[in-house]
């Protein structure tokens, strides 16, 4: 156990240019995790409030070096999977936790880390842990390779998937393909476009769409231009995650759809892929709606997580306040 104050004084030196208030409250927030009146997703919230991320990564790095005591290291690894920064110290620290045969909350944090990190040395150590016999390993270390964004990973995404027997982790998979943007693995995908499975079958029309695949767009406008409002959804989001630029041709159609959950939907995909039009446009279309239509936008909205700044500024340059 660490003795009591470590982490406390060690941020006093480690944070000296924050703000005191900040400070005080991160310094607390860690003394109450090592006392267990805090969880640690308690401990990461007040972090991510206070803006202290860096400065509490350095002090739970260095205590680590020292730490013994397997619960207090435990909730410190569940902590920084949360809101890690990059340390020279951690990737090894979460190299270890992931390679582990400790208990699997354990890896499945260090493999969270090594996703918020995104160093490209440690798609080696993730690679193998595709096909691990621990479902939630499987999946986290899925998660950290799309994370990092090293399309060298895609092809071992895509032979996981292959023999992957969780449908969850398997689209997960096969989506990952496309956002890592390896063209060389379309054909792969197409195969999947005949699977009796339909999450595997709409996972590999979204890995297409993202590669920018025709056959992708083929399948996709099967969906979009259906008469039934849920399939056109669920054809909208099979561009979650593509660049406006090759989403638009197909989901600008759709901001004019007659059902508001359609266009809302569109539109924040589109805004999500960079285009700032729609972001204007949701914050105007919200603030004129109808209320029961104000909360679809609004639901949408919120996943662009808006500053109200932002919000007023667009609504003021329309002459609305």
């Amino acid at each position: 156990m660490l003795r009591r104050g470590f982490l406390i004084g060690l941020l006093l030196v480690a944070g000296h240019s924050l703000g005191k208030d900040k400070l005080a409250d991160t310094r607390e927030a860690l003394a109450a995790l090592e006392a267990g009146s805090l969880s640690p997703t308690q401990v990461a919230n007040r972090i991510s409030f206070a803006g202290t991320e860096a400065v509490a990564t350095d002090a739970i790095a260095f205590a680590l070096r020292r730490l013994v005591d397997t619960k207090v290291r435990n909730a410190f690894f569940e902590v920084l999977a949360q809101i890690a920064t990059p340390h020279p110290e951690l990737l090894a620290l979460a190299t270890n936790a992931a390679r582990s045969t400790d208990d699997v909350s354990f890896r499945m944090n260090g493999l969270r880390i090594l996703g918020r990190l995104k160093q490209p040395t440690a798609v080696p150590v993730l690679t193998p842990l595709l096909t691990e016999k621990t479902l939630g390993v499987r999946r986290e270390a899925a998660k950290a390779l799309i994370a990092i964004k090293s399309a060298r990973a895609a092809r071992d995404l895509l032979v996981a998937a292959k023999t992957e027997d969780d449908p969850e982790t398997r689209a997960l998979m096969i989506i990952g393909v496309g956002k890592l943007g390896d063209p060389k693995q379309a054909k792969g995908l197409e195969s999947m476009l005949e699977s009796s499975s339909e999450s595997t079958r709409l996972a590999a029309t979204q890995a297409l769409c993202l590669l920018g695949s025709k056959k992708g767009f083929d399948a996709a406008k099967v969906l979009l231009v259906s008469k039934d409002k849920y399939e056109r959804l669920q054809g909208a989001m099979l561009f979650d995650g593509a660049p406006a630029k090759l989403a638009a041709p197909r989901l600008t159609p759709l901001v004019t759809d007659p059902e508001v959950s359609v266009r809302a939907r569109a539109a924040r995909l589109l805004a999500q892929g960079g285009d700032g039009r729609m972001v204007e446009w949701l914050v105007l279309e919200s603030f004129k709606a109808p209320v029961d239509d104000r909360l679809i936008y609004e639901t949408e909205l919120e996943l662009l997580r808006l500053p109200d700044e932002q919000r007023a500024l667009i609504l003021n340059k329309a002459g609305l306040k």
